[in-house]
Order: C-alpha cells, then structure tokens, then sequence
C-alpha cells in the first residue's frame, strides 16, 4: 500500500491527469477508467477534461455506482463538464458507462485504472458496512435497502471489482475531514471489510494507493 498526501483537494486534478497521460503513452487502445460520483467525481473529469483532446477521445468512463433517485451521479458528471464536452463533441457520450439495473456484466476488458471515493463509514461505490461478504457473482447488482439515500442504486459489486481491477492501481480518495476516522482505521488495517468496507482492497491484496487531504 501507497499514501499520498496532498496540500489541497485541488492537486488531485494535476495528479491524476498526469497518472492518465503516463497510461495514454503505455497503451496504445482505449484507456478504461472506473470513477464515483460525489465530490471527488468534479475534480476528477476536471483532469478528464484538462488532457489533450487525443487522449480525451480514447477514454471510455466507468461510473462505479449509479442513484436510481434524488440527483443522480451521471449528473454530478455532467455538470462537472461532460455535457459540454459531449455537446463540443470533445468527448461522445458512449464513453461514459453507467451501471443499469438488471446489467449483470459491465465490460469483458478490466480496467486500467480505478478511483473510488471512500465514505465516513468507509463505503465505497454503493457497498456499505454489512454488505460482505457478497455471494453475487455479476459485476453489477441492484441495492434495494440502501443506508444512504436513495434507497435504490446500482453498483459495482466486490465480485466486479474482482474481475475488473484485480491487477489494477486503485486509489482510494479520503478527502475532507469527515473521512480521517474511515481513513485512520483504514490505515490501521485491523477491521473486517463487513464493518469498514474500503478494507476489502487490502484483504484481497490488490494495488492500493490512498490520496488524502488531511492535515496531520
């Protein structure tokens, strides 16, 4: 495991387009990247938006979870600058995946690289405390009784991250002081991803790198 700190929130943008530049430059096909909603999402399609337009066109995004009411996370993306990108045609539509009810598998190709916004309780994606271990073999699957409102999404699964990121850098956005609890347990690495879901990255040892703001 990695951690990052950052000064400002803000550096995320620079740090991540440079990480999605240095992919661009490895591979030569689409570049495929999973990403959440909430407010680690407009910082990240801002670095989206800030690579050259080659590099732009190569991408396709992979939203991790989706609100099925209330503001939906598409949402969040678009007003953070994908509809305006899709209306210069900077960028299609079609490059951004979003998971849809009864959707069993997202994509056949893994990813290149994920980021996940990790909440107070260490959730990510829509996979809350109590979720793990999951049977559910599909990549996607429907939350009916979700914790957080709305009470109906779609998310990656555990199985899904699995299948599409377990060679992958993951990096793990603790950002705002609300997440240092999720973040300092996280850290401590001693909790069972049934009470601090995040931790399943460690458990199943994959390549984890956090990014944070906290001040020390």
């Amino acid at each position: 495991m990695k951690n990052l700190k950052l000064i400002h929130s803000r550096e995320l943008v620079a740090l991540v387009s440079q990480q999605i530049e240095t992919l661009s430059l490895e591979k030569n096909d689409r570049l495929r990247i999973a990403i959440p909603g909430g407010r680690s999402a407009t910082l990240l399609i801002e670095a989206v938006l800030s690579l050259p337009q080659s590099t732009k066109q190569r991408m396709q995004l992979y939203l991790v979870d989706e609100r099925l009411g209330g503001e939906k996370n598409e949402d969040t993306l678009l007003d953070a600058g994908l509809r305006a990108a899709f209306a210069s045609q900077a960028m299609h539509k079609s490059q951004l995946v979003i998971p849809k009810p009864g959707q069993n598998i997202l994509e056949d190709e893994v990813f290149d690289l994920i980021y996940l916004g990790i909440g107070e309780d260490g959730h990510f994606a829509s996979l809350f405390p109590g979720s793990y271990p999951s049977m559910d073999t599909n990549q996607t699957a429907m939350i009916k009784n979700s914790p957080k409102p709305p009470k109906e999404r779609v998310t990656i699964t555990y199985e899904g991250f699995r299948t599409l990121g377990k060679n992958t850098p993951v990096f793990l956005l603790f950002l705002g002081e609300a997440k240092r609890n999720a973040y300092e347990r996280f850290l401590e690495n001693k909790e069972h991803p049934s009470f601090l879901p995040c931790s399943f990255f460690l458990r199943e040892g994959f390549q984890v790198t956090t990014i944070s703001d906290l001040k020390e």
